[in-house]
């Protein structure tokens, strides 16, 4: 691997974990070249230009997607990707061209038999698709039609198997009010993102790079995974995409303050049955006890839930303390942190900075046990 592929291989690192500023660091070496050179390498074009778009740079990204397109119409150079993030930038049936182009280009190169590697690409164009007809163009006449023909196509080229997929579905049956489908969906998706976790682990002993790299591109489509399944009240689900998210990146802002977000909504759901005993939260009316969980008052000495404003008051601590080593020019940053202190507030404050040490340390010893356990059983 070359020094230049090395660079751009740490930033794809950096951005899987959220980190653009760490990525721009990484390319800094690499910069004098991209500006100076007659003949732009595509790859280093679309690594800038997805460094630039993740640091809220849209202005220094585009001419650099636009250059990199130009270069490479037929995407034999460097693939599909710089067609796909073009196409969602633009949106609109500008940008939806633009992902038809890669998906052709994608199958032109490759023909009837998509390897695994094409396949997943060609399902990441059409759910970029389904995505733009479900904000820019939803309110066309055919917005309904167009996403259930896409999401049925790539549930055809992925064999029904992959857990994006499926949490796209349910997010369409969200849309059309379809809640029950909705929540046999993410569940379906849930199960699909354990499958694809453990075959990434035992991966790991033939190559732990590309294996850590795979670990972290999870990130983003579990913490959307997450955040649908609280909307339609899955807080089983949830909890356990943020053990798994942890299992990944420990230090993870956002995934903190959604699982204490989670055993918060937790606790609002048991002081409303309380106080109505013969309602029936369900996935079918979750939606309009979502739209009143604020006025309800939250009792934290409730005993029923102490369990529960403990947890919440764990994630939202660790959460707090991650927020002040973040950028706070981070506008996502910023309305994390706003919306965890908001929270704290109601469930008694942070834990004292010994306590959440401690738990810390407790975490640390409990998961060296159980790779003791792991490592004992393998060898026997």
């Amino acid at each position: 691997m070359s020094g230049r592929e090395s660079y751009i291989k740490q930033a794809r690192n950096a951005l899987a974990e959220n980190d653009p500023k760490k990525a721009l660091k990484i390319l800094k070496p690499l910069k004098k070249i991209l500006n100076s050179s007659s003949a732009p390498d595509v790859h280093l074009l679309q690594i800038f230009a997805d460094v630039y778009l993740e640091n809220g740079q849209l202005q220094n990204a585009y001419p650099l997607l636009e250059k990199a397109c130009e270069l490479d119409l037929d995407g034999k150079k460097g693939g599909s990707d710089k067609f796909f993030t073009l196409g969602q930038v633009i949106g609109g049936q500008d940008g939806l061209n633009m992902l038809i182009q890669g998906i052709q280009n994608i199958s032109a190169i490759s023909g009837d038999n998509l390897d695994q590697e094409e396949a997943e690409k060609s399902v990441e164009g059409l759910l970029a698709m389904i995505e733009i007809w479900m904000t820019d163009l939803c309110m066309d006449p055919n917005a309904e039609e167009q996403c259930e023909e896409l999401i049925q196509k790539a549930m055809e080229i992925s064999d029904q198997k992959a857990a994006e997929v499926w949490s796209t579905l349910g997010s369409i049956r969200i849309s059309q009010q379809r809640y029950q489908e909705a929540s046999e969906a993410f569940a379906q998706s849930w199960n699909f993102f354990e499958l694809k976790k453990q075959e990434i682990k035992n991966d790991l002993s033939f190559d732990e790079s590309i294996s850590h790299e795979k670990y972290i591109q999870l990130l983003q489509p579990l913490l959307s995974l997450m955040k649908m399944c609280i909307e339609l009240g899955l807080y089983d689900v949830s909890l356990k995409i943020a053990n798994e998210i942890r299992d990944i990146d420990e230090d993870n802002l956002e995934a903190h303050y959604l699982e204490g977000f989670t055993h918060y909504m937790v606790c609002k759901l048991e002081m409303f049955k309380k106080q109505n005993l013969e309602a029936d939260i369900n996935v079918n009316n979750v939606f309009e006890f979502n739209q009143h969980f604020q006025e309800l008052p939250l009792n934290i000495n409730d005993e029923d839930i102490a369990d529960s404003v403990y947890e919440a008051r764990i994630s939202l601590s660790m959460a707090s303390k991650l927020g002040e080593t973040c950028e706070l020019a981070d506008e996502i940053v910023q309305e994390l942190i706003a919306g965890t202190n908001e929270l704290l507030k109601e469930l008694g404050g942070p834990l004292p900075i010994q306590e959440l040490m401690q738990i810390k340390r407790d975490e640390i010893d409990a998961n060296q046990d159980e790779l003791d356990l792991e490592s004992e059983l393998v060898a026997d």
